[in-house]
C-alpha cells in the first residue's frame, strides 16, 4: 500500500487504516473529499512514512502529489508568473496545540514576481517573511524574538520588506529555506518530520504531514474568505451563521454577515452545510474561500461552543430527515445538559462592570434579575406598588433563612437568596418546585435593609442579578443584567420529551413532586408520568389560607380545630380536584400533613400583627399575650424529629380525617365526570406498624372512636354514590421504618422513600445546617459528596433492605423515591437496580430524570440483544 494519499473533490482513499495514520487534520480533509465537496486538494504522507523521510529522495513522490494539486487549482508550483503555493500541516490524532502549519511554501525569490502580480510588492515580500519566520520558529526552534528584532530594523516599504526577508533567511539558513520550490518543499517536510515525529508514540498517534494547495480570497471583487456554522449555534435555527470578508486574504477582522454573500455561493454553502450535518450528525464549522468565482473549502471542524438547544434541534431535524435513528438521538445528550433549556441565562457582556460575589451553593438553577428586599412582606408591598405604577415588578427575596410565610414572596419574586441552610432546606425546595432561582451563601452579610458581599453594600430596592448555572458556582451581581430567556416549545425540549417517552419502560417511570394544579400542569408539559409527592402542607402557604390554618393550629380545643378545618376543606378539595384532573389517568400520591405545626405560625412581629388583624376582621378580639404564649408553647427544640407527620394525626386525628375526606370527595366528583383516577394516600414519618394501622383503620378505645382512612372512604363513597379504587402507603424516612418494612408492608400498599429525611436520620445531619461545616468535610476528604445531593451508601443499603423485606411480605408492593435525589442520573441507576418502580422530583427536573431513564433502558436493551 502507498504511504502518500491524495485528496480532492474527486475523492480520496477509502482505507480507514490510512485515515487513522493521517492525523485529525488529514482525516478532516479526507471526510470532505469522500463527500465529493470542493476541498482544496492536497496529499498526506502518513505516520508510517514520516520517520523514513530523512534519508529518502522524495522528488518523485512529491511530484506525484503536487501534479494533482496543480491540475485541480489551475496554477503551477514553481511557476514564476502564476505560482501555486502550498501549506505543510503537521497532523496528529493527539489534541495538542504544538503541531504547526507552515504557509506559503513555494514562495522564494524565483517565484515571488508572480506573487507580486497578485498582491503587490510589499505584501508579497511580507508573505515571504511569514513563511521564513513560521518555519524558523515552528520547525527550527529559533526564538520568535529574533525575528521581531529583524522586523524592527526595516521600514514597512517594499524595499524594507525585501531586506527583512533576506535577513530572516540568513538567520534560518539558506540551506533550510532553499530558493528552488521543490527543494524547499522537500527540505521543510523532512525537517518537520524530524522535529515532530516521536518514536515513543504509537503509529496512529504519531505525526503525519499534510500538504495542501493555497487559494486566495483577495484576488479581486469576485473573491472572498469566510467561515460558517452549518446552523445557528445558539438557537439551532436551520440557517447558516457566519461571516465573510470580500477581497481579503484572511478573516482578520469582523466580517459581513454570511446572508449578504452572493446567492450563487450562499446556495452552494447551504447545500454543503446540509450534507456536512448529515455526514457528521452535528453542527460543524466550515472555512471557505472564493477565488475568482470558484468556491473552495479549506477545513471543517467540530463546534464545541454550541448550545444544548442548538444541538438538540440539529438532532431532531436529522431524525425527521431520517438521517439518524430515534434511539441514537436520545443517547447523544448528557441528562444534566437539559437543565439549560429550562433556565434563563445571563448575557455576560451586560455584567462585565458589575461588582459580584461567587460562591456558596445553587439551590435552584437559572438566572434572575430583580430589586432585592429583606422580608416577604416587603417583597409583596414592592410588587404591588410596581404593578400600580406600571414599573418593573421583578423582586428578589433575601433572608438569613426562610420559613412558611416566605413562600408567597418566593412565588411572586424571581428568586431567593438565603444565608443559612442547604440543598434540601426550605428555600431551595420551594424554589425548585416553583421554577424560581435560589442561592445559598454563608459568606453574605444580611443586615437591616441591606446585603453586603465582598465589601459591596446593596441596599433594599436596588437591583441584583442571580446567576446559577448547573456547571459552576453561583454568582450574585450588584446590578441589573440582561437575561436571555428560554422557550421550551421552540427550543426543542417538548419535542425531545415526546421522543424520550418512547423509550421509558413501563416498569420504571418518572413522576413529579407537585402541590397544586398549576404545578401538575407544568409536570405534564415536562413529561411526568404522575405525581409521586404532593406536599399538602404547601397548600396552606397562600395568603387566603395561612391565617385559617393558623387558627386551626392555635385552636384551644377540638371543636375550634374542627371548625377551622371545615373552613379549609373546600380549599383542599379544590386543590386535590385540580391535581387529579390535570394528571389523569396517571397516579397521584398525596402525602398527608407532614411539616411541624409550629412552622406555620407567625415568626416575627409583622406576621403576628397580620394574624391578629385577620382575627379582628372576623370579630375576634385576640388576647395578644395569651396568643404569644400559645405560639411559644408550640415551639420545639428539634422539630424535624418532633411533633410532625403521623404524630400530629395521632394527637389530632381530625386533621388527617379532614384531608382524607377532601381527597375522596374530589376523586369521587371526578369519577362522576368520567375521569378515571386512583388516589394514593401516603402517611409520613411512620416508625412502627401501629401508627399505620391507627391512621388507616382507625381505633376504638375506652369509649373513643377514631375514624380511619378506610372508614372515611366508606362514608364518602356512600354519600356520593361512587366507589373507586385507592391505595394507602407510607413514606420510608426513618431507619427504623426501613428495617421493619416487612411488617409495614402488611398494611401499606406502596412505599415512597423520602431520601431527604432518610439521609438526615441515617447520618444525624440537619439538612438546614449542614453547610456550616460540610466545606471542611469536603476539604479533608472526610465525605466524598454532599449526602443530600448524592445518595450515600448507608442510605442506599437501607433502601435496598426495605425494598427486599417489603416485597417478601407484599410481592406487588409499589416502590418509589421522591426528593431531588430522584433527579440525579447516578441515583436513578441505583433505584432501578434496587427494584423501585419510579423516581419523583421537581417538575423542572423531570426531563433530566426522563433522559437518564431512557438512556438506561436503551443500554439495558442493547445488552440484552447481545
Amino acid at each position: 500500500m502507498p504511504d502518500i494519499y491524495s485528496f480532492s473533490q474527486k475523492g480520496c482513499t477509502t482505507d480507514k487504516n490510512a485515515w487513522a495514520r493521517s492525523g485529525k487534520r488529514g482525516q478532516r480533509a479526507f471526510e470532505l473529499a469522500e463527500m465529493n465537496l470542493p476541498i482544496v486538494p492536497g496529499f498526506v504522507l502518513d505516520s508510517r512514512l514520516t520517520p523514513k523521510l530523512e534519508g529518502m529522495d522524495m522528488k518523485a513522490l512529491l511530484k506525484e502529489g503536487v501534479d494533482q494539486i496543480e491540475a485541480e487549482v489551475g496554477r503551477k508550483y514553481g511557476d514564476a508568473s502564476n505560482p501555486l503555493l502550498l501549506k505543510i500541516v503537521c497532523s496528529s490524532n493527539l489534541a495538542l496545540p504544538i503541531y504547526p502549519t507552515v504557509f506559503n511554501v513555494g514562495l522564494s525569490p524565483t517565484t515571488i514576481q508572480g506573487f507580486i502580480n497578485f498582491l503587490g510588492e510589499k505584501a508579497a515580500w511580507f508573505e515571504y517573511c511569514y513563511l521564513v519566520r513560521t518555519a524558523g520558529v515552528k520547525i527550527f526552534d529559533i526564538p520568535d524574538s529574533k525575528f521581531s528584532e529583524i522586523e524592527k530594523k526595516h521600514p514597512p516599504t517594499p524595499e524594507g520588506m525585501k531586506a527583512c526577508a533576506m535577513e530572516m533567511v540568513e538567520l534560518v539558513g539558506k540551506d533550510k529555506i532553499p530558493d528552488d520550490p521543490m527543494q524547499q518543499l522537500e527540505t521543510l517536510m523532512k525537517h518537520a518530520a524530524k522535529r515532530y515525529f516521536d518514536p515513543d508514540l504509537d503509529e496512529d498517534d504519531n505525526v503525519a504531514l499534510m500538504v495542501q494547495g493555497i487559494v486566495f480570497g483577495n484576488m479581486g471583487e469576485d473573491s472572498s474568505v469566510g467561515m460558517v456554522f452549518t446552523r445557528d449555534t445558539v438557537s439551532g435555527e436551520n440557517k447558516l451563521q457566519g461571516s465573510f470578508l470580500p477581497n481579503s486574504y484572511t478573516m482578520d477582522k469582523n466580517g459581513t454577515p454570511i446572508a449578504d454573500l452572493s446567492p450563487t455561493y450562499l446556495d452552494e454553502l447551504k447545500k454543503i452545510a446540509k450534507s456536512v450535518e448529515a455526514r457528521f450528525r452535528e453542527i460543524r464549522e466550515i472555512k471557505f474561500i472564493v477565488e475568482k468565482k470558484k468556491l473552495w473549502l479549506i477545513n471543517q471542524t467540530v463546534v464545541d461552543s454550541k448550545s444544548t438547544q442548538a444541538h438538540i434541534r440539529t438532532l431532531l431535524d436529522l431524525m425527521k430527515a431520517k438521517e439518524v435513528e430515534e434511539q441514537w438521538v436520545v443517547g447523544q445528550i448528557p441528562p444534566g445538559q437539559l437543565a439549560s433549556l429550562l433556565q434563563s441565562i445571563v448575557d455576560q457582556a451586560s455584567v462585565a462592570s458589575f461588582a459580584s460575589a461567587t460562591g456558596g451553593m445553587t439551590g435552584s438553577p437559572g438566572a434572575a434579575v430583580g430589586r432585592v428586599y429583606f422580608s416577604a412582606d416587603r417583597v409583596m408591598e414592592a410588587h404591588r406598588d410596581a404593578l400600580l405604577k406600571g414599573e418593573d415588578t421583578r423582586c428578589i427575596l433575601c433572608v438569613v433563612s426562610s420559613f412558611a410565610e416566605d413562600v408567597k414572596a418566593i412565588e411572586v419574586g424571581q428568586g431567593v437568596i438565603s444565608v443559612e441552610g442547604g440543598y434540601s432546606s426550605h428555600a431551595p425546595v420551594v424554589a425548585r418546585s416553583l421554577g424560581k432561582v435560589s442561592i445559598l451563601n454563608q459568606d453574605l452579610k444580611v443586615g437591616e435593609g441591606y446585603l453586603e458581599m465582598n465589601g459591596v453594600r446593596i441596599n433594599e430596592g436596588e437591583y441584583v442579578t442571580l446567576d446559577c448555572p448547573v456547571y459552576k458556582k453561583p454568582t450574585i451581581y450588584a446590578g441589573k443584567a440582561k437575561l436571555i430567556n428560554p422557550d421550551i416549545h421552540s427550543n426543542g425540549l417538548t419535542e425531545f420529551i415526546e421522543l424520550m417517552h418512547k423509550f421509558i419502560p413501563k416498569d420504571f417511570v418518572v413522576r413529579a413532586n407537585a402541590d397544586l394544579g398549576r404545578d401538575a400542569k407544568v409536570a405534564r408539559v415536562m413529561g411526568a408520568f404522575g405525581i409521586g409527592l404532593c406536599r399538602t402542607e404547601h397548600m396552606f402557604f397562600q395568603d387566603d389560607r395561612i391565617h385559617k390554618f393558623r387558627e386551626m393550629v392555635l385552636a384551644k380545643n377540638s371543636d375550634e380545630r374542627i371548625k377551622a378545618l371545615n373552613d379549609l376543606r373546600p380549599m383542599q378539595r379544590g386543590d386535590f380536584y385540580d391535581l387529579f384532573k390535570e394528571m389523569a389517568p396517571h397516579p397521584v400520591t398525596i402525602r398527608l400533613l407532614d411539616a411541624p405545626l409550629h412552622e406555620f405560625l407567625p415568626r416575627n412581629d409583622d406576621a403576628f400583627k397580620d394574624y391578629c388583624e385577620h382575627l379582628r376582621k372576623k370579630g375576634i378580639n385576640p388576647n395578644e399575650k395569651e396568643l404569644r404564649e400559645r405560639i411559644e408553647g408550640l415551639h420545639e427544640f428539634n422539630p424535624m424529629l418532633g411533633h410532625r407527620g403521623c404524630r400530629v394525626a395521632i394527637t389530632y386525628p381530625e386533621i388527617y380525617q379532614t384531608q382524607v375526606r377532601g381527597i375522596f370527595e374530589a376523586a369521587c366528583q371526578l369519577s362522576k365526570e368520567g375521569v378515571k383516577i386512583v388516589p394514593e394516600i401516603m402517611i409520613p414519618i411512620v416508625m412502627n406498624p401501629n401508627e399505620l394501622t391507627f391512621i388507616k383503620n382507625g381505633k376504638k378505645i375506652e369509649g373513643k372512636v377514631i375514624t380511619g382512612i378506610r372508614d372515611t372512604a366508606r362514608e364518602v363513597f356512600k354519600e356520593m354514590g361512587v366507589e373507586l379504587e385507592y391505595k394507602v402507603g407510607t413514606m420510608i424516612e426513618l431507619p427504623a421504618a426501613a428495617l421493619i418494612s416487612d411488617e409495614l408492608a402488611r398494611y401499606a400498599e406502596f412505599f415512597s422513600y423520602g431520601t431527604n429525611d432518610l439521609t438526615q436520620t441515617t447520618f444525624g445531619l440537619s439538612r438546614d445546617d449542614v453547610n456550616s461545616f460540610f466545606p471542611a468535610y469536603t476539604e479533608f476528604d472526610i465525605l466524598p459528596n454532599n449526602p443530600f445531593q448524592v445518595l450515600a451508601p448507608p442510605v442506599k443499603e437501607l433502601v435496598k433492605t426495605s425494598a427486599t423485606r417489603g416485597k417478601l411480605t407484599r410481592p406487588d408492593l409499589k416502590l418509589g423515591l421522591c426528593g431531588e435525589h430522584g433527579a440525579d442520573p447516578a441515583n436513578i441507576q441505583f433505584c432501578r437496580e434496587a427494584g423501585l418502580h419510579y423516581v419523583s422530583c421537581s417538575p423542572y427536573s423531570v426531563p433530566i430524570a426522563l433522559l437518564a431513564v431512557a438512556q438506561m433502558h436503551l443500554k439495558e436493551a442493547a445488552a440484552a440483544a447481545k
